[in-house]
This record gives structure tokens, C-alpha cells and sequence, in this order.
């Protein structure tokens, strides 16, 4: 381990008492005071010291320090704690005061370009020297207590020998924890004026060693005044702090000396010669010194403190401190360490060791270790000490009398053993050091603040520095905010710091293993005083020293925030700054270069880290605001107004007026707060310097505009709807007229003139807080006039005067264009001023698309032209204008017929002589052209009932062709003229709804196509809620019985129920009771019942299945989809209403509307169910209408507001359906699996066949319905005995297709377990009954209840089994059945020829649970007689 190198403050301390004689000798020779004298001289070069094994150890600089101890005495009475809080306002007024000079000096370099300050910075050298000048004794530590005391008086005194004898006899005013353990040396200054001549001197300095000891000095100077000597540079003295006796009385009148120099005499006039300046600049190199045989060396020049002083004085004085340090100081403490070591052994032996264990446990008196010495001004015997102990030839016991030692006295915590390590560290003697360094940790008393000095770097030296600084601030309370340590606690740590950082060698202190700044962090802690600031600093320092940059920003930042609070506002920039210069520096990426380049990024772009950068520009704009600097101030805030990225807490939570934040307050944003002070900023900056704010070139860092949103609309192009809606409707007609010819849709994009276009400007807010745009417009030029700046005289452009975007809004601002003749415009910029104050300007062109067609294109980035926007403005030719005639809001219920129109202006120069008009997809428009379109009840009393034929297809509707001659008075639309189109809308769906319709004209065949759109927008409300239900009937009339129910959802209207009507392509449904229009109340409810037969009557039902049944298996054989129409269906409709207010169906507008709602159900519910297949094939796979299903349309009205409509509800599906794709679906399942790379291919697959098994063209239900005939009453005489009665078990097949066989069984002798009071039923006679059913047949099977008793008997305990079979052709095989009973007549087996398929579909039925079941009464008439 190499020799450490100790901070001078862990060296000795001298104390000086000089009389007064001293002091006058001085200031007349214009010197500083004596302990600044030889404070000039430390360090020594060249000291050696021995260790208690006698090994010497080499010291090449050996530190002292001197104090006057009139300044130790006023300063050590001081409490602690208040002196440690004013040592730390002293260290940060002084911070305050230099820091801008130090920031003139920062850059200086010295004689070799190398910056002076590379290896350190000033603050932290003016910290440290404040530290190592604080010369006051601790009660925690000796490092500070007296060493040695000079007594120092000259031969210019009137006696001598009486003035060193009132020095040694003063009493030395200490408290009583200061230990007195001192060496007092004797020194008498001999000046050349002196009245005494040498030989006089040499005698008197004699008779001092013989009356006080060998520790005497006699220092001959010659301090010439006239002239005074040249300065010479030294070292200037550490800092010290004012005492408060300084502080609170002014200053004394320094006096002049008499003639000569050699007396003092009140007198107003100032000193003839003032002392040395001594200014407090960073640390000179240390003066170095001879021998005493050679001259001495004149001091190393150096700007800073001097010193005047002749070279025979100067090498007289350094011949003293070598032999005052080499020949008294460093022996005194050897042969203290040696007797102390003596004592610390004896006591750290097993039998003291339990002896003092046993003490410590069980009380004692004392428990010092070691024992008690005599006081200050006794004289204990040290003869044992001298005879063990020589250090010179010229030792005597009378030398060594003044040698005291002191105990630990009062409070203090400064013992010998203590004492022995501090003498240890000082000599080098560490392997002893250490030891009791060790013993003192151990018994909690300290020595963890040393052991990092002293021992090899490892990783326990951490452990020792958290130690010492947990020791110092000792249990931090638990509460919210943190916790702020006391003054002498917080001193103490920095003072710690200080010597850590000096003391180990820095790449020691560095290291991995050590880390040292982490260190200094910890030492500052949360306080908030400059001096722990600079702790902050430091550690950034150093951590920007080994490159960790970002550890070392972020103490930068913590150091910048104490300094600001404390208004130290020059350094706290200088920190803000450093720290956002390293959170800009980018982190190393190792990352393949064809990232970059697939990214579009660049290397080296980085933008810093944006959680922490903008609140430190924050603080830099708000310092220079503060300090006038608002040019910079606002260049910094207009910085901040970019988009904020919240990436946790802010960095400067607000707090509330007692200082904490609440949390039930919403945290303002940090972007309003930026664009305020912006705001105020460059308001203030505008007033107070005019027009300078535009030699500044501000530039917004943010832009609103989004150039490619940005769109040009001409008239006729729907400013609201879907642009997507648009762009379907304009595909459908391209598809639809791909089939009539070749002409095309034209967009020819051309204005006319005088006519107004706009463009639509997309403004987006990127901040997080509202803000305002002025004069908002957009600059246009010709496009043969690049250069030009301005817009043309012949182009008016509007100017928007306010807009407000509000937080991440974004909002379409339209800006009005007329042209005034033909020209080709180019719109370049948007133009607007931030909030009044700054203009900017925004290009809307939009970079070309990268070009990668040829080799050199893809190698390296080639884009195509960029993109400008242009506008062709040419004479009017075909335009259409179309608005609605009613604008106003629509607010409609669901199902409710509006009668609109729409007005179209020919506005263009051409006539108009085809029209076409399209709507959206799920919009149900009817458009009025003729009489017979009427939606009213029909006058001549049309039939209930009626058939509709139907495409049966989910093919889009087509457009419509308007014929100009029926709704105007020519066939042609001539320029100028206008036409009123009449439609009726059918609000089918409830909500927001956009009506999109696009009109298509031209003038004449074979010419282009050109297009108009109109949007209307509209509310729907609901009005009535419809549910359907059905059920299977026990009469034979019907199969099902569908039960509908109407409820009313408004609050205040009475809706009438006009009329009911239902379709169906297999079931025929008519009312079971008398229907007339039914007035239903808010909130009400009014039913229908109606009767389901099945209808053969129509065509299509099979070809439908069959249909999709083909379709489907080419699906999902992988084989080509023909594009063929599904066939055609008959639906037979019959409507509930009375006579004379049916409305029929076949009229072309409600059969469009009803084609056209259904269209949108199924298309719906199909995308819901097979989402896997694409839309595209939907409608060559599906039909439109099941046949199965029955729909329901009711009709109401509103008669007090002559409001009038229908709702279309897909009702139940009826019949049974037996899996009808199953082989469909097992074939898919079974075939060879071909080999894809995808595996998405194979998932699409296996779900596209688990929707096609579970849609309900494939449905799976039980087709027999049972019905028990119960509620019957049988009388019986059981005085005869038991009797039977008759049952009857009603069998209906409800299916329409397939034949099922029914197997019934009844159960005898079931015991009665059940709760209630029901007798459970005996059944006689045949006990299994079997039959087959055709398709939708009845069958009545008669079985016979064993009545032993009267009661109520339940007919449960039953099973039915049923099997589906296939549908066959008769065969020659007979088997006998139960034919359906005819009435009156009982049922006899009869052979039938049929061949029986099973479709492997078996179903097993049982009696219903609970209170449903049914039950046969017999009375007893004998007990009744």
C-alpha cells in the first residue's frame, strides 16, 4: 500500500500566544500577524518520523497548522451547533460572492493550452479550504485540539524574561472537554532594531532554557522597513470564520507605529507600512526550504498572496519551523504515542478486557480505560517517561515538565486512546492507527471517518462511510417530506467529504470497488445549503471524470436546485447548463447500420431525454428572466413549446402554502406553464426593446399545419361524412357502370372562375394546452412565379381572424379561394401568428414517395418531386350545385318516413342531360317520381294475404337513374335552371346518421362523368321495442304459435299500431283472435298472438338449401366460387289490420324498404357469424332470406303528429332443421390437409368450418313435439273397486323435410318421492307405444292410468325417444304402425311399405319438472252419494 497522503486538516494544530510586543514588531515591518507567518512555512519537506517499533517513516510534506490562541478561546465557547450553521451561511456567502469570477476563469489555460481547471473546479477548492481553515476544537474529535502551545515574546520588550513569564502563567480559558495534552515551546524573536544586542540575546535565551526547558528558540531577524523588501508569493492561508465578537462590534482603528517602527502610539493617522495583503485565491504549490547550511530558496512566484520579507529572514524562520517541528514537535508526540500505546495494550488484555466488561455491565464510577492524569497546571513526574525516552542530546527532565495530559473532561468525546490514534495517523504510524482507529469503531466512538484514509481500497470502505454518516445524523423520523439533518450534522458530513475526497488517491477514490462520489452524495443528503450543493457538484464532476454522464446530469441537476433556492443564481445556470449538456450527449448504440436506414432515422440524431430537458430549459429561461436576460429567457421558453412526454412525476411538483401538495388537486400543465411564461416573456421583451425581438429569427418549434391532410374542396364536394363512405359509393358506380360502358368517372380537381373553392386546413394541437392562432390564411402564387412572394391581385384568400385549438384538438379550418381569371395556382404556405405575438409560417408541400425502381434507388435515398398543391382554374363548364331544401336538424323516430328534397342548380355552362344518384349502403331512400309510390293504406281494401317474389339476393342495390323529363319541363338541365328532386328517407336505424348521396351526371352518351355529393345529417331515436317468441301448438290447425309483444320506450307519446304484417318462404302465419288498431301508452306493453302453419305453396324453399348447401362445399373444397345469384323465393306476407287501413307490401317503396332493411340484417348478421370469409363472396354464398325464419313488419303511427312508419324485426326461425351442411362440414373435415407455410392459413380454415357448423343454415333441434292431454276428470264408484283412465300423448313431427320415428315408454310402479301432493301415476295395458311420422304429422297414442284411489295423479314417469330418419321413396317392406286414430274410432295397427334410413340424429324427451306437470283428477262418487 502506498504512503497516504493525510489533508492538512488531520495534521497538527499549534496554538501561538505572543504578547503584545510581537504584534507591534510585526505591524511595524508590515507583516501579517505571527501564525500567519508560519503558517507560510507549512508544509515541511523531508520529515521523518518514527513508528513504536522504531521504523522510521519519510513524509515529503509534513503539514502544521498555527492559530492564535485568543482566536481559539473566543471561538470554542461558541455552541456547536450554532457555529457549524454559521460556517455554513459563511461557506455559501462566499460561494455567492466569487462565482462570477469564477466564471471568467473556468476557460483559463495555462502555458501549455491545457486547462487550469481539468482536475478540479473553484468552488469545490474554496469548500475545501474553508473546511481545512476551520482551526476550532470539536467535542467529537481532537483533530483540532492544541498540539502544542508557543509562548513568543521579543527582546524589543522592556523585560524579557517578566513578559514569557506572564504568558506561561495565564490561565487558558477552554472548556473542560478540550484536551490539554500540549507541548509548550518557547520562542523569543530577536529583531534588529532591538535595543538588546546579540550577546545580551544569546544570554537570555539561556537563562529561558535553564528556567523552562531545551523547548526554547531564540529567531534572529532583520524585517528592514526602508525600504520594505520585495513581496514574495506564498501560499495564501486558508479561510477562516469570523468569530462573532467581529461580527457584532466594528472593526478597531488599526494604529500607527511610532518613529522607526519600534513602538505603537494612539495616533489617527494610519501605519506608516500596512501588512501584506493576503487574499483568498486558490492554494499556491507549498514553499519549499533548504537546509539551514545552504541559503534558503525564495518562494515560488505565484499571483496571489505575498509576503515581505528578506531571504535571511525568510531562511531564519524556516531554520525554526525545522527544528520547532524535526527536533520538539515530532518527538513530543512519538514519545506520547509510545506511553499511550503502553496504556491501550495493558488495557485491550483479556483480564482488563473482562474486567472492564464487568464494569461496564454492572456499573463503575468511571469507565475510562486508562488512568487518571493530572490536570493542567500540576506537575506530574515523568522521570519514567525520560528514562525510557531520549530524543537529543540536550533533553533534560525540566524540558519536559510542561508536558500535561488530559483525560476525557465534561461532554466531550475526546479521550487518550483517541488522542493515541489521531498521534498515530499524523507520525504514519498506521498499522497501530488502524488498530485503534478499529477499537474506537467497535465501541462506537467514532473512527469511521478515518479508516477509509488509511486502509487499502475495498469494498468495506464503503460500509466505514456509511457508518460515519448514518452516526452523525442518527434516526431519520418517518414523515413525508425528507428529512433535513442539523447544522453540526450536516457540517460534520461535508467536513468528512472533504477529507475522503483529498485524502484517498483519486483513482482510489474513483473506482469501481470504492466509488466515491457516491460518497459526497451521501454526505450532502437533502440538505438545502450551498456548501452541500457543491458536495452535488463534485460527484458530477468526478462521475463526468470516468464518463458516467448520466449519473453525473442528474447531481448537476440537484446541485443547480439547492443553489437555486439558496439564490446563488450564477452557479445554479452554470449546473443547468452542464446538466443539459450531458443529457444530450447520445448513449452508445451498437445497432446494425440497416436499422438506420429501415428506421429513416439518422445516427446521430438524438434529441436528449425528453422527461428531464425541458424542465431544465424551464430553469435556465426562468434564471435569465430573472436576471435580465430576456432575449435568452425567451429563445429558452420558446424552446419548451413542444408536444410535453409524461414519463412520471414532474421535476418540480407544486406544492401548496404550507408546502405540501395536495392530492385531490388536478397538477397543472407543465405545458401551460411554459406558454405563459413565453407569453410574458416576450410580451415584456416587445415592449422594452421595440423591434429587436426580429433580429432574434424566432422560429416556432411546433408545427399545426398537417400539409398532407391538407386537401382543396371545390363546390359540390360534402364537407362532412365518412371519406370512406365516398369513396364506396364512387367504386359502386364504377362497378356498375363497367357493365353499360366505358366512360369513366371524372375528378377533374379544376376550379372555375369567380367561383369559390376552398382549402380545407387540417390544425393540429400537438401541446397539451389550448392555444390561439391569428390571422390565419394561406399564401398562393402562379405557378410560373416561383420567386414571388406575394398573392396575386386577381386571387382573393380569406383570412380567419381567431382560431382556438384546444388541448391535442384537431380541427378543419376551411380558407376561401376566388380566382378572378384562368391561371394555375400553387398554395405554398399557411400563414398565422401565435397568439398575436409571433408570426410563423408553415410549408404545406409534402416530400415525394422514395423511388426504389432501379439499383441506385434502392441503394441509396431518391425521392420523387415533392408534392405542391395545385389548382387549375378554368373557365366554368359542368357543374351541379345540390342542397337540401329543408336544412334544418332532423330529429326522427326509428322507422319513421320523411319526405325531403333536394334542389339542383346547374351552375356550370354545358347542359345536363343524364342524371344518376347513389346513397350509402345503409341508407333507405326512395325517390318520389311518379303517383303510384304512395306509402298510405290502400282505399280499395287489398286482401290480407299476398305473395312476393323475391331476388333473394344480398347484391348491393343499383343506382338510380332520375329522368330529368318527369320532374322538369325539357329533358335536359340547361345552364342556370334547377330542379326539385322529392325522396322519401326510412329512418331504419337509431343513432347519429349521415345521409351520403352522390349525384352523377353528364350531357350526353359517350361523354365523361362528373359527380356531386350532399350530406344531411340526422337523428334517430327509438320508439318502439319489438320481441318475438314462438312456441310449438298443441292444435292441429296450427304447428307454432309466435307471440309478439310491442312496448312502448317514449315518455309522453301514444303510439297507434297500425298494422302487423309477416313473411315467410315456409310458414304461413295468421292472428288467433280479432286485431284491431291497438293504441299503445308510454311505457306499455301490447301483445299479438298469431298461428304458424307450414306453406308449400310458394317455389324456391329447396333450391335455397340446395343452393347454399353447393356453395358452401365448393367453399370449403378449395374449388372456383361461380358468381351465381341465389334463386328466387316466394314470401308469403299476411297482414294483421283492419279492413280498411292495409297497407300492402308489393308498392314499390315499401317493398324497397323492406328489401332494403333486410339486406342490411342479414349482410350484418353474416359478417358477425363467418367473419373469416370475405364480404366479397357473401353474396354468392348466402341468400338473402331463410326460409325458415319469419319476419315481422309493424307499422305505427303517430297520429296527433302526423308521423307515420314501420320497424322490421327478423323474427324466430320455425321447424326443425337437421344439420343439413353435416356431410358439408365432414368431408371439409376429412380431406387431405395441404401443405401451407402459414400457419394463419390453417387457423382461417378450421375456424371458417366451425362458423359454417354453428350458422344457422345448419341448425340441430329435436323434432317432436309432445303433448299430454291433462286437467281431464273421471268419475268413479271405488266401492267396485279400482278403474282405468284413459290417456291420451299427442306426437307432431316439426320438421318439414324429414320423417322421425317416436318411441314412447311409460314406467310402472314408480314410488313417491316427491314433495308435493301429487300421486304418482300406475299405467296399465300396453306400456310402449312406436310410431313413424311424416313430415309435419300428428299422432295420438292412448295409454291407461290403474286408479286405486281418488286423487290427483301426475302423468310423469314417461320417456320419449326420438330418431330422425332420411327422407325415402316406398319400398316393398312392410311394418306395422299406428295410423293416426280418426275420431270416434280407435287407432289399429296397419302395414306400410317404406323404407326407414336413419340420420344417426337420436333425441330423448322426459315429463317437464317442478309445477308444469300435467295431471288426471279421479273422484270418488261413492263417498260424494
Amino acid at each position: 500500500m502506498a504512503q497516504p497522503i493525510l489533508p492538512a486538516s488531520l495534521s497538527p494544530h499549534v496554538c501561538i500566544l505572543a504578547s503584545a510586543d510581537v504584534q507591534q514588531v510585526l505591524e511595524g515591518a508590515g507583516l501579517p500577524p505571527l501564525p500567519e507567518i508560519l503558517q507560510c512555512f507549512s508544509p515541511l519537506p523531508n520529515v521523518t518520523t518514527r513508528t513504536t517499533s522504531l521504523t522510521s517513516v519519510p513524509h515529503e510534506l509534513f503539514f502544521v497548522r498555527f492559530s492564535d490562541v485568543l482566536d481559539i478561546e473566543n471561538a470554542v465557547h461558541e455552541d456547536e451547533e450554532q457555529r457549524a450553521g454559521r460556517m455554513m451561511d459563511w461557506m455559501g456567502s462566499r460561494i455567492s460572492q466569487r462565482c462570477e469570477r469564477w466564471m471568467e476563469t473556468l476557460d483559463a489555460v495555462d502555458d501549455k493550452g491545457r486547462k487550469v481547471w481539468r482536475n478540479s473546479t473553484p468552488w469545490w477548492e474554496e469548500v475545501k479550504r474553508c473546511v481545512e481553515g476551520d482551526h476550532v476544537p470539536s467535542s467529537t474529535e481532537g483533530w483540532n485540539h492544541p498540539v502544542s502551545l508557543i509562548l513568543a515574546v521579543t527582546t524589543t520588550a522592556a523585560n524579557p524574561l517578566q513578559a514569557l513569564q506572564d504568558l506561561a502563567s495565564r490561565a487558558f480559558d477552554f472548556p473542560p472537554w478540550v484536551d490539554l495534552t500540549s507541548l509548550r515551546y518557547f520562542l523569543i524573536i530577536h529583531p534588529s532594531n532591538s535595543p538588546l544586542a546579540d550577546p545580551i540575546a544569546e544570554a537570555l535565551i539561556n537563562a529561558v532554557k535553564k528556567q523552562y526547558g531545551l523547548h526554547s528558540y531564540l529567531l534572529p531577524l532583520h524585517l528592514p522597513t526602508d525600504p520594505l523588501p520585495q513581496p514574495v508569493s506564498i501560499q495564501a492561508p486558508p479561510p477562516r470564520l469570523p468569530t462573532t465578537s467581529s461580527l457584532e462590534s466594528p472593526l478597531l482603528t488599526p494604529q500607527p507605529t511610532g518613529p522607526g517602527g519600534l513602538g505603537i502610539s494612539p495616533s489617527p493617522t494610519p501605519p506608516p507600512h500596512p501588512a501584506s495583503p493576503m487574499p483568498h485565491e486558490r492554494r499556491a504549490p507549498p514553499l519549499t526550504h533548504k537546509s539551514p547550511e545552504g541559503p534558503p530558496p525564495s518562494p515560488t512566484p505565484q499571483t496571489g498572496a505575498t509576503l515581505r520579507l528578506a531571504s535571511d529572514d525568510i531562511q531564519q524562520i524556516g531554520a525554526f519551523m525545522r527544528e520547532f517541528v524535526a527536533r520538539n514537535l515530532v518527538p513530543w508526540m512519538e514519545k506520547c504515542v509510545i506511553e499511550w500505546n503502553e496504556n491501550y495494550s495493558s488495557s485491550r488484555r483479556l483480564p482488563s478486557r473482562l474486567f472492564s466488561s464487568t464494569r461496564r455491565l454492572f456499573g463503575a464510577a468511571s469507565a475510562a480505560s486508562s488512568p487518571a492524569t493530572p490536570t493542567h497546571g500540576s506537575s506530574p513526574s515523568v522521570s519514567s517517561v525520560t528514562s525510557r525516552f531520549t530524543h537529543g542530546a540536550n533533553n533534560s527532565v525540566s524540558s519536559i515538565t510542561s508536558v500535561t495530559s488530559v483525560s476525557t473532561m465534561g461532554g466531550g468525546n475526546v479521550n487518550q486512546q483517541r488522542r493515541l490514534a489521531e498521534f498515530a495517523t499524523i507520525l504514519g504510524d498506521y498499522k497501530l492507527a488502524i488498530s485503534v482507529w478499529e477499537t474506537l469503531r467497535k465501541e462506537g466512538r467514532g473512527g469511521s471517518d478515518v479508516l477509509p484514509l488509511l486502509s487499502a481500497p475495498s469494498p468495506a470502505l464503503a460500509l466505514h462511510a456509511d457508518h460515519a454518516l448514518s452516526t452523525l445524523r442518527g434516526p431519520q423520523p418517518r414523515q413525508g417530506t425528507p428529512f433535513e439533518a442539523p447544522a453540526n450534522a450536516q457540517y460534520r458530513a461535508l467536513v468528512y467529504a472533504v477529507r475522503w475526497e483529498s485524502g484517498i488517491n483519486r483513482p482510489d477514490f474513483l473506482s469501481p470497488t470504492l466509488e466515491g462520489e457516491r460518497w459526497l452524495v451521501k454526505a450532502a443528503s437533502s440538505a438545502e445549503e450551498p456548501p452541500t450543493a457543491i458536495l452535488y457538484a463534485h460527484a458530477a464532476f468526478l462521475s463526468e471524470s470516468k464518463r458516467s454522464r448520466r449519473r453525473a446530469a442528474l447531481w448537476y441537476l440537484v446541485a443547480a436546485e439547492k443553489l437555486e433556492k439558496t439564490g446563488i443564481k450564477t452557479l445554479a445556470m452554470y449546473f443547468f447548463r452542464k446538466a443539459h449538456e450531458l443529457y444530450q450527449v447520445p448513449p452508445p448504440k451498437e445497432l446494425s447500420p440497416s436499422f438506420w436506414e429501415s428506421e429513416d432515422r439518422s445516427p446521430t440524431q438524438w434529441e436528449g431525454f425528453s422527461a428531464v430537458l425541458p424542465a431544465i430549459e424551464h430553469e435556465l429561461g426562468r434564471l435569465l428572466y430573472t436576471t435580465g436576460d430576456t432575449a435568452g429567457a425567451v429563445k429558452y421558453f420558446l424552446a419548451l413549446l413542444k408536444p410535453v412526454v409524461q414519463h412520471g412525476p414532474q421535476l418540480h411538483p407544486p406544492h401548496s402554502a404550507n408546502g405540501a401538495g395536495s392530492p385531490l388537486l388536478p397538477q397543472p400543465s407543465r405545458g401551460k406553464v411554459y406558454l405563459e411564461d413565453f407569453r410574458v416573456a416576450f410580451k415584456h421583451f416587445k415592449v422594452t426593446e421595440g423591434d429587436a425581438w426580429k433580429k432574434l429569427g424566432l422560429q416556432l418549434p411546433i408545427t399545426f399545419c398537417q400539409a398532407k391532410q391538407t386537401r382543396v374542396r371545390f363546390p359540390g364536394d360534402a364537407v362532412e361524412g365518412d371519406s370512406a363512405a365516398w369513396e364506396k359509393l364512387e367504386g359502386d358506380w364504377a362497378a356498375f357502370w363497367s357493365q353499360h360502358g366505358k366512360e369513366k368517372l371524372g375528378k377533374s380537381g379544376k376550379a372555375a372562375v369567380n367561383e369559390t373553392f376552398w382549402v380545407d386546413l387540417v390544425l393540429k394541437n400537438p401541446l397539451d394546452v389550448e392555444v390561439t392562432l391569428s390571422g390565419l390564411t394561406v399564401s398562393v402564387r402562379e405557378k410560373s412565379a416561383e420567386d414571388a412572394k406575394e398573392t396575386p391581385d386577381f386571387v382573393e384568400v380569406e383570412v380567419v381572424d381567431d382560431v382556438v385549438l384546444g388541448p391535442r384538438d384537431t380541427r378543419t379550418i376551411p380558407i376561401a379561394v376566388r380566382c378572378k381569371k384562368p391561371a394555375a395556382l400553387v398554395i405554398t404556405h399557411a400563414v398565422y401568428e401565435f397568439f398575436s405575438l409571433l408570426p410563423a409560417t408553415e410549408s404545406l408541400v409534402v416530400r415525394g414517395r422514395r423511388l426504389n425502381d432501379t439499383p441506385q434507388q434502392r441503394q441509396e435515398k431518391t425521392y420523387a418531386p415533392d408534392v405542391l398543391i395545385r389548382i387549375e382554374v378554368e373557365e366554368a363548364g359542368q357543374r351541379l350545385h345540390v342542397h337540401f331544401v329543408d336544412d334544418r336538424h332532423l330529429v326522427l323516430a326509428q322507422g319513421e318516413y320523411k319526405h325531403q328534397r333536394v334542389w339542383l342548380t346547374n351552375s356550370g355552362t354545358r347542359p345536363i342531360s343524364e342524371l344518376w344518384v347513389l346513397t350509402g349502403e345503409n341508407d333507405e331512400v326512395w325517390i318520389e317520381i311518379g303517383a303510384s309510390d304512395s306509402l298510405d293504406a290502400s282505399s280499395s281494401s287489398p286482401p290480407k294475404t299476398e305473395i312476393l317474389r323475391t331476388t333473394n339476393s344480398l347484391a348491393p342495390r343499383t343506382p338510380r337513374r332520375i329522368p330529368l323529363d318527369a320532374i322538369h319541363s325539357a329533358p335536359q338541365l340547361g345552364p342556370g335552371e334547377e330542379i326539385q328532386v322529392p325522396f322519401i328517407l326510412h329512418a331504419a336505424h337509431h343513432g347519429e346518421q349521415d345521409l351520403c348521396m352522390l349525384f352523377v351526371f353528364r350531357e350526353a352518351p359517350d361523354t365523361p362523368f362528373h359527380s356531386t355529393r350532399v350530406t344531411r345529417r340526422y337523428e334517430v331515436k327509438p320508439i318502439l321495442n319489438i320481441s318475438t317468441s314462438a312456441r310449438p301448438s298443441a292444435s292441429s290447425d296450427q304447428a307454432y304459435i309466435v307471440n309478439i309483444e310491442i312496448e312502448n320506450v317514449t315518455n309522453s307519446s301514444n303510439v297507434e299500431i297500425k298494422q302487423v304484417s309477416t313473411l315467410s318462404g315456409s310458414w304461413d302465419c295468421s292472428p288467433l283472435h280479432p286485431f284491431s288498431s291497438v293504441i299503445v301508452h308510454p311505457h306499455q306493453l301490447a301483445s299479438l298472438s298469431l298461428g304458424a302453419k307450414s306453406w308449400h305453396a310458394g317455389s324456391g324453399v329447396s333450391e335455397t338449401r340446395e343452393f347454399v348447401a353447393r356453395k358452401l362445399n365448393a367453399l370449403l373444397q378449395g374449388g372456383p366460387i361461380d358468381h351465381s345469384e341465389p334463386p328466387a323465393l316466394d314470401l308469403t306476407c299476411t297482414h294483421i289490420a283492419s279492413d280498411s287501413d292495409v297497407v300492402p307490401l308489393h308498392t314499390p317503396a315499401t317493398q324497397h324498404f323492406i328489401h332494403c332493411g333486410r339486406r342490411t340484417m342479414t349482410a350484418q348478421a353474416t359478417a358477425a357469424a363467418h367473419p373469416d370469409i370475405p364480404a366479397r363472396l357473401h353474396r354468392t354464398l348466402f341468400p338473402l332470406y331463410n326460409p325458415a325464419t319469419v319476419d315481422v313488419v309493424v307499422f305505427w303511427a303517430l297520429p296527433a303528429q302526423k308521423r307515420a312508419g314501420h320497424i322490421l324485426l327478423q323474427g324466430p326461425a320455425l321447424g326443425a332443421s337437421h344439420a343439413p351442411l353435416r356431410e358439408v362440414v365432414q368431408a371439409a373435415r376429412g380431406m387431405k390437409a395441404k401443405r401451407s407455410m402459414y400457419a394463419e392459413t390453417q387457423r382461417e380454415r378450421a375456424a371458417i368450418i366451425e362458423a359454417i357448423e354453428a350458422c344457422e343454415w345448419n341448425r340441430e333441434e329435436d323434432p317432436v313435439a309432445v303433448f299430454v292431454k291433462d286437467g281431464h276428470v273421471t268419475e268413479h264408484d271405488f266401492r267396485h273397486g279400482p278403474c282405468h283412465v284413459p290417456l291420451s300423448f299427442t306426437f307432431r313431427n316439426l320438421s318439414l323435410t324429414h320423417p322421425a320415428r317416436v318411441t314412447l315408454k311409460l314406467a310402472e310402479n314408480v314410488g313417491n318421492d316427491r314433495v308435493d301432493n301429487l300421486l304418482p301415476p300406475s299405467y296399465a295395458g300396453r306400456l310402449v307405444h312406436r310410431t313413424v311420422l311424416e313430415p309435419a304429422q300428428s299422432h295420438t297414442a292412448h295409454a291407461k292410468l290403474w286408479a286405486t284411489r281418488p286423487g290427483c295423479y301426475a302423468l310423469d314417469s314417461w320417456t320419449v325417444e326420438t330418431e330422425v330418419g332420411e327422407p325415402s321413396a316406398p319400398a316393398p317392406t312392410q311394418e306395422f304402425l299406428e295410423p293416426p286414430a280418426e275420431a270416434g274410432k280407435p287407432s289399429q295397427p296397419t302395414p306400410r311399405t317404406f323404407v326407414w334410413r336413419s340420420r344417426q340424429l337420436r333425441y330423448l324427451q322426459r315429463p317437464p319438472a317442478g309445477d308444469a306437470r300435467p295431471f288426471v283428477t279421479v273422484v270418488d262418487t261413492g263417498r260424494l252419494g
